[in-house]
C-alpha cells in the first residue's frame, strides 16, 4: 500500500511539471536583462528563429542592439509585460540618439508621448530662456532644441525637426529618460511568429509526448504493484482458508 501511494504522488508531480510552461532565457552576463522570445542574443543558438530588429549583440558582458540610422546602444533593461526597452547611449549624449535614431523601419517606437522640436546650430549662444545642449556644442557651435513655432534666430539655422520625448533640459537629459522604447506585440506576433509559433508548438508536442509517455509507463507500473498485490493476498488467504479446512 506504501509503494502504491508513493507511486500516486509521484505520477502527480510529475505530470504537475510536465504541464509548466517552458521558457528559455539567457543573459549577456551576470547582470544583464533576461533574453528570450521575441529577442535573440546574436551568435547564440536559440529555440526561435531571430525576427528582424529584435536581435542584441553580446560583448564584455553587456547587451547592446544596434540601429543603423545610430549605432549601438546599451540594453539597460526589458519588460516583457509592458513592452519597454530600456537603452542607453554609450557616448552619453541621448540628444544626439534622438535627432539621429530612425524607428521607421524598425519593430519599435518611443514609449513615452511625442512632440516636435527643431534643433537649431548658432554661431553664437542664445540668452535664456534657450539651453544649450552640451553633448552637441562646441566653441564653434552651439546646438539647441526649441519649439518649431518659435521663429529662427539670425545666428542660427535650423538642423532638422523631429518627434521626440523632450526638448533638452539639464533635468531632463539623463540617459535614464527618455530612452525607453516599446514594440507593438499584435503586430510582431501577426507577422513575425509564424516560424516562431511552430517552434513552440513543436516544444510543447514533443514536451507533451515525453510527459504521456511517461504517465503511461507509470500508470502501468501501478498496475503491475497493485495486480501483484491483489494476486499475492489472494494467495494468501487462499493457503489460509485451506490450512482451516485442513485443521
Amino acid at each position: 500500500m506504501d509503494a502504491f501511494i508513493f507511486l500516486f504522488l509521484f505520477s502527480v508531480f510529475t505530470f504537475q511539471s510536465c504541464i509548466i510552461k517552458v521558457t528559455y532565457a539567457t543573459k549577456c552576463g551576470d547582470t544583464g536583462p533576461e533574453i528570450h522570445y521575441p529577442y535573440q542574443i546574436k551568435g547564440q543558438q536559440q529555440h526561435h528563429e531571430a525576427l528582424h530588429g529584435f536581435e542584441v549583440l553580446c560583448k564584455d558582458n553587456i547587451t547592446t542592439i544596434h540601429f543603423p540610422s545610430y549605432g549601438d546602444l546599451v540594453v539597460n533593461s526589458i519588460s516583457y509585460e509592458t513592452k519597454n526597452i530600456h537603452l542607453l547611449d554609450p557616448k552619453n549624449c541621448p540628444h544626439r540618439v534622438f535627432l539621429n535614431l530612425n524607428l521607421s523601419l524598425t519593430p519599435f517606437h518611443y514609449f513615452h508621448v511625442l512632440k516636435n522640436y527643431t534643433y537649431l546650430n548658432c554661431s553664437t549662444t542664445l540668452p535664456h530662456p534657450f539651453v544649450e545642449v552640451p553633448c552637441l556644442s562646441a566653441s564653434t557651435h552651439h546646438v539647441y532644441t526649441v519649439d518649431p513655432a518659435l521663429p529662427v534666430p539670425g545666428s542660427c539655422e535650423g538642423i532638422k525637426t523631429v518627434a521626440i520625448p523632450f526638448a533638452y533640459s539639464p533635468y531632463l537629459s539623463d540617459n535614464r529618460l527618455g530612452l525607453r522604447l516599446t514594440w507593438d506585440s499584435q503586430d510582431t506576433e501577426t507577422r513575425n511568429n509564424t516560424r516562431g509559433s511552430h517552434t513552440w508548438r513543436n516544444i510543447v508536442i514533443g514536451t507533451s509526448m515525453i510527459c504521456v509517455f511517461v504517465m503511461a509507463m507509470l500508470i502501468i507500473s501501478i498496475s503491475i504493484k497493485v495486480g501483484g498485490a491483489t494476486r499475492n493476498r489472494h494467495q494468501k488467504e487462499g493457503q489460509l482458508l485451506k490450512s482451516f479446512t485442513d485443521f
